[in-house]
């Protein structure tokens, strides 16, 4: 059994450094991720986050101090005094009301947690997982030994991707399993290996020298010589029969299952019916096994499984399950992502010259590669076309080269190749979704983890989100507002070596994108109220279930499409009995509460949004979503600044290289005489204010002319004036604002 140290006595000097008041004590406290979250968070939701002036908190005033932890200098916030949520600006830590009601799921109360800080996952177990059988026909893992894992106390490795944890299952315990258990014991137990996407399993399977056929991957056992196999989550409860009379052989049973990407169980449940059936036939089936769960985003998941393990124990008939159950065994190693540099963006068009221009290097070893994650395949696809039709206008005005549309490295200014053929070796814009598995560069590319030779963007949906490792990624784009996937998205992309460095480009959303999510839930509320309107325990002995029944199954599966693609995700079917029907109790419990975290997220975005006559809504220009957005900076420790929006900050450049060409000319005085002159200064101006603002007029190769060119400097409340005549000039730029 592993146990922690839950007896620590603080000084009040030690209590002071703690910025939350249900930190204090934690174990995990210097290296937890989720602090920094916190406190921004309350920050930037204060009443006042400037202020200076001491806040009370149960009537005692509390001066913040500034203090140093692990070599950080931080500023403690105001104690609210509970974890509760939903208490005035500065009480609130989250969006979500319900994450801390009963205090933080890493705590003791929970789990034993375990710091490990930024070593390798095999350096911060240790020889935990060295075990010792019971010397009768049983073989069970003998319990009471310290430090030792044991049936009865599940293990979760929390570690960021990277840090080795499929390495240690492969390196260390697989061997560990085959080259001493087995062998000292006589026994061919084996390590069972759960995946919860075919691309994330084909991996596994690759690195283990397994079987590379693929086909019916989702039903199959694969296996690793004697003493490890791998299946997909899907897969389960179709073999549960099959697992069980393994369980039954105490000389052949998967004495270690492996939960990988553990955050399966609650990121899948809205769209996968299953996650809680697998979840809990899981606990079920491998009572006599070392379970151990697996991910880099243990936030939402953890509670869940958490839950299902001791629901599990304590309904067990068997009383020694209840006397030894121990908290979980929590291995939590520190997060780092120095090696980010993140970026903003609100649409994937103001990303197109960035990746054209990172890709049409001279050198191949120059051209940058890109990760963009848009989950839904239309929509990849059509970013392809105007990735591809892009390139081309800008080859067509500038003479780039055009690597994307496979011309050669070599092009002329007309944007045509010298005479080469164009390179069909690999697809330049390779484009994945969970139909990709029958594409001959797509599995290629997960068996090598890393992108073709030749293929420089890779546009995908969540198929690739989660576990799947890509190596020489310089460029990862998300676009999801939930931060498990988002974590898992950059997770994707390998570091190799200190040196390694990545970009991050994060999505601002806005009112809009977050009112559809919330009719989306809406709608699946509504389907599971109707479900147990037909299915559930009624209220009403004397309301006819019939009708209810009818009413369900005409609207979900005899209705539209729509309906009937939704009940496919939200209600399953048993394995042993296809007629009955169920849902996902981890969605119907996640539904309770996303609904109103998004719907406080909707309503601070209405907030935010542009007001009628402001400036920016005159310039298009809009920060809905920009406290959000800073929420999700500090998900990966970051700070948000306008110079790293793409939305904002090539604006503001562009804006300030028009008034310095404006400001040049109307503090020297120059002249502009005669037609050459009066010409390219026309030019000059079209191109720079095409670049700040939208283009004024239909002829896109037209310049703006002199009364043109005024009209727009006083729509834009620019306070210079083009003097002289028109047609003939000369013309001269002055100041429209000195004063008399």
């Amino acid at each position: 059994m592993v146990y922690s140290d839950n007896f620590t006595v603080l000084t009040d000097e030690k209590k002071a450094q703690y910025k939350v008041d249900f930190c204090i004590g934690c174990a995990l406290y210097d290296e937890c991720e989720l602090v920094e979250e916190y406190t921004r968070f309350r920050n930037s939701h204060s009443p006042n986050p400037e202020s200076t002036i001491p806040q009370v908190s149960g009537g005692i005033p509390k001066v913040k101090a500034t203090v140093r932890i692990g070599g950080r200098e931080i500023t403690p916030l105001p104690s609210s005094g509970s974890p509760v949520i939903g208490g005035s600006g500065t009480d609130r830590l989250s969006y979500n009301h319900e994450e801390l009601r009963d205090g933080c799921i890493m705590s003791n109360r929970h789990v034993y947690p375990i710091p490990c800080g930024e070593q390798r996952v095999a350096d911060g177990v240790g020889k935990h997982y060295q075990i010792e059988l019971r010397k009768d026909y049983t073989l069970d893992i003998a319990t009471g030994t310290p430090d030792r894992w044991e049936p009865s106390q599940p293990v979760f490795i929390s570690a960021q991707t990277g840090q080795g944890k499929n390495f240690f299952i492969e390196n260390t315990l697989i061997p560990y399993v085959r080259d001493v258990l087995n062998y000292k014991n006589n026994t061919d137990q084996k390590v069972l290996i759960l995946s919860n996407r075919l691309a994330l399993q084909q991996q596994i399977k690759s690195r283990l020298k397994g079987n590379d056929d693929i086909d019916d991957a989702e039903g199959r056992i694969y296996h690793y010589g004697d003493c490890a196999d791998v299946m997909t989550y899907q897969s389960l409860l179709q073999r549960e029969e099959t697992l069980k009379k393994i369980q039954a052989k105490a000389h052949s049973r998967y004495i270690y299952t492996i939960c990988d990407e553990a955050h399966f169980f609650t990121s899948d449940a809205m769209f996968n019916p299953h996650t809680s059936e697998i979840l809990s036939a899981i606990v079920r089936l491998f009572q006599n096994a070392i379970r151990i769960y697996m991910s880099a985003t243990p936030y939402d998941c953890l509670e869940y499984i958490i839950k299902y393990e001791r629901e599990y124990r304590s309904n067990s008939n068997k009383p020694q399950y209840k006397d030894e159950s121990s908290p979980m065994a929590f291995y939590h190693f520190e997060r780092n992502y120095s090696y980010l540099d993140v970026k903003a963006y609100s649409s994937i068009a103001e990303l197109y010259e960035q990746i054209v221009k990172s890709v049409n290097k001279k050198k191949e070893t120059d051209r940058e590669k890109w990760l963009i994650f848009i989950d839904d395949k239309e929509k990849g696809e059509a970013v392809k076309g105007k990735l591809l039709a892009y390139e081309k206008e800008r080859a067509n005005e500038h003479g780039w080269p055009q690597v994307l549309n496979g011309a050669d490295e070599e092009t002329a200014k007309d944007g045509k190749a010298k005479g080469a053929k164009a390179t069909a070796k690999a697809e330049r814009i390779l484009v994945a979704n969970a139909k990709s598995k029958t594409d001959e560069s797509y599995m290629s590319m997960v068996k090598s983890e890393e992108l073709g030779k030749g293929t420089y963007v890779l546009i995908t949906t969540s198929v690739l989100d989660n576990g799947v490792n890509l190596k020489g990624i310089n460029n990862v784009v998300v676009s999801d507002m939930a931060k498990v996937k988002c974590l898992q998205m950059v997770g994707r992309a390998r570091t190799c070596g200190e040196d390694d460095r990545k970009t991050l480009y994060i999505k601002r959303f806005g009112g809009g994108e977050v009112g559809d999510r919330l009719k989306g839930f809406d709608r699946q509320k509504a389907a599971y109220h109707n479900y147990n309107l037909a299915y559930g325990e009624s209220r009403d002995s004397l309301r006819s279930r019939t009708r209810d029944i009818n009413e369900f199954l005409d609207k979900y599966y005899h209705g539209s499409s729509d309906d009937w693609y939704d009940a496919e995700h939200w209600f399953g079917h048993p394995v042993s009995d296809s007629t009955k029907l169920y849902f996902n109790e981890i969605a119907k419990s996640l539904l309770d509460r996303l609904v109103p975290q998004y719907q406080a997220i909707y309503n601070e975005m209405l907030e935010e949004g542009p007001k009628a006559g402001e400036p920016q809504a005159q310039e298009g220009v809009n920060r809905t979503g920009q406290k959000y957005l800073e929420y999700q900076f500090s998900w990966f420790g970051k700070t948000y600044c306008k110079d790293d929006d793409m939305t904002f900050a090539d604006k503001d450049k562009d804006k300030k290289a028009f008034i310095a060409f404006l400001e040049a000319y109307a503090d020297s005085g120059e002249i502009i005489d005669g037609k050459e002159q009066m010409d390219a200064f026309c030019d000059k101006f079209t191109t720079l204010y095409d670049a700040v603002y939208p283009r004024a007029t239909k002829d896109k190769d037209r310049s703006y002319k002199h009364l043109k060119m005024n009209i727009l400097l006083k729509e834009r409340s620019l306070e210079y004036e083009i003097t002289g005549q028109p047609q003939n000039g000369p013309w001269q730029v002055v100041r429209t604002n000195i004063t008399p």
